[in-house]
C-alpha cells in the first residue's frame, strides 16, 4: 500500500484506513463464489468508497471490469 496519495502528500492514519477498507472490497468484488446480494451490495460499498477515495485523491482508477 502507498504512503503517499497521488499528488504526493503523506498519508494520515485515517486515510490509510479508508485506502485499506477500498483495498479489501476491491478483493471481495473481484471473487466470483459471493451470493448475488452479497456481490451487489460489495460492488454498491465499493462505488461508495471509490468516490471518497477518489475525492481524497488517494487513488486513480477505475472499476469497470468488477462490475463497478
Amino acid at each position: 500500500m502507498a504512503d503517499t496519495d497521488i499528488l504526493g502528500a503523506a498519508l494520515t492514519p485515517v486515510e490509510q484506513e479508508m485506502l485499506r477498507a477500498y483495498d479489501m472490497l476491491k478483493q471481495l468484488a473481484a471473487r466470483d463464489d459471493l451470493p448475488p446480494c452479497a456481490a451487489r451490495n460489495v460492488r454498491k460499498a465499493l462505488a461508495c468508497l471509490w468516490q471518497v477515495t477518489n475525492d481524497l485523491d488517494l487513488q486513480f482508477e477505475q472499476l469497470y471490469d468488477l462490475g463497478v
